[in-house]
């Protein structure tokens, strides 16, 4: 009856770190002492990933083959998220969120969160080669990665808890995500976690935007690998090329030089086919077009 009881324990275990963070469990398991209702401010990095077009794909696919399609990206995503220390908050539908630095402090949250993300994109280019080959249409994954101050802890109520984050940088994480189908980009990241992480990373500047209920605007960037990582996670010579010259097309736009901005984005646009260049020189054109709009203004 022991040996029984003690197996039906571990399964039982086994089974709740599948539903709750593994070192959440342990800890509790540690400490012996009760949950309960409570948390703490942290400076964490948040995680979002979504799927392009999901409910368009929802619609003309049968139920059971895409719930076995969704969960495929799913689990790419489980695998690379804990591979570097992440934890797992929930799946919403078709989305993924997950933080880096609790329960346990993490030095490094920015960059595990990056190596993630990028980790991430590349499988799921192979699972698209497999989609691909089975005629299958491909999935096609935006994240998005803030770090900030946030409440995380045991919340919700006696009857049922959550191990979470609340708070403003959730909110900008989750914009992040959905800002990638503006500038056609996959990883868009904040100046926050740039300024975590950014010397071990390869990311080209994109623009700065508002956030609905923050004042003033962020700077944000686009993920394109890791520079001490290893095979998986770094970038060819001609995506480095590409990152220093978006850079300095930037740079000009920061300037409010439009007119040179324009002509920088547009050469990039060309030689790499790039289109969040494209976009921007778009931007480009329409600002220089409302800067002398507003000096005719002026004159007047």
């Amino acid at each position: 009856l022991l040996s029984q009881s003690i197996a039906r324990l571990k399964n039982t275990l086994s089974a709740f770190t599948s539903y709750v963070p593994r070192d959440l469990v342990n800890d509790l398991l540690g400490s012996g002492k009760p949950i309960e209702l409570g948390g703490e401010s942290r400076y964490l990095t948040i995680f979002f990933s979504d799927l392009k077009d999901f409910s368009a794909l929802s619609e003309i696919t049968p139920s059971r083959e895409l719930l076995l399609r969704v969960s495929s990206y799913l689990e790419l995503f489980t695998y690379a998220i804990k591979e570097e220390k992440g934890t797992i908050d929930k799946f919403i539908g078709d989305s993924v969120m997950a933080f880096w630095g609790a329960p346990l402090l993490e030095q490094n949250h920015a960059y595990h969160a990056c190596v993630a993300a990028v980790k991430s994109q590349r499988r799921m280019k192979l699972l698209n080669d497999v989609l691909l080959a089975e005629e299958k249409p491909p999935l096609i994954a935006r994240i998005g990665i803030h770090s900030d101050a946030v409440l995380v802890g045991n919340i919700g109520s006696s009857e049922r808890l959550s191990y979470t984050v609340m708070g403003d940088g959730v909110n900008v994480a989750s914009r992040l995500e959905g800002i990638n189908k503006d500038y056609d980009t996959r990883i868009c990241v904040s100046h926050s976690l740039f300024k975590e992480a950014g010397e071990r990373l390869w990311v080209r500047p994109i623009d700065t935007i508002t956030v609905k209920g923050r004042k003033g605007e962020i700077l944000i960037y686009e993920l394109v690998g890791i520079r001490d990582g290893d095979e998986e996670t770094q970038i060819s010579l001609r995506e480095q090329a590409l990152c220093k010259a978006t850079e300095k097309a930037f740079h000009l736009y920061s300037l409010k030089d439009y007119v040179e901005a324009s002509k920088a984005y547009e050469a990039i646009a060309q030689e790499y086919d790039d289109n969040l260049s494209r976009i921007m020189m778009k931007k480009c054109l329409e600002k220089e077009n409302a800067k002398s709009i507003a000096e005719i203004g002026k004159q007047s």
